[in-house]
């Protein structure tokens, strides 16, 4: 198990305040490693490096910079299966994301239309900038 101890620069009084401990840890439900960060979970298949946490702040800040792109990507599919939906509610509706890095997959496992479908696609690259193979299993 990796321990991350997370610490905040405060310029107040220019030192640093501790925030907390995230742990990474083994899921047996999903046989892979976990670890959660500024909303989204990330997952791998191997325990990885200590560099990992380089690329889940970058992946989660392109995540999060073009959400509405990834709600455009995938607006005509969810409304074609569930029904007509804002932007926004579509956002609030997928739920947390479980960010495959090794494969490249983002997968809504606990996604809100419904309670039977996992939904995912693919992206090339961290930018999010590039993504395809959008799915809806189950």
């Amino acid at each position: 198990m990796t321990l991350l101890e997370v610490y905040h620069w405060n310029l107040s009084n220019n030192n640093f305040k501790f925030v907390g401990k995230d742990m990474m840890e083994f899921n047996e439900d999903l046989e892979q490693f976990i670890f959660e960060y500024n909303g989204l979970i990330f997952a791998w298949d191997e325990e990885p490096g200590e560099e990992y946490i380089e690329q889940v702040k970058k992946i989660s800040e392109n995540y999060n910079t073009h959400l509405n792109l990834i709600v455009q990507f995938v607006m005509l599919n969810i409304t074609e299966v569930f029904g007509k939906f804002s932007s926004d509610e579509i956002k609030e509706k997928l739920g947390k994301p479980v960010i495959n890095y090794d494969n490249g997959q983002v997968n809504y496992l606990e996604q809100s239309f419904d309670d039977m479908h996992i939904i995912t696609f693919e992206f090339l690259d961290d930018e999010f900038s590039e993504l395809q193979y959008f799915s809806i299993d189950g």
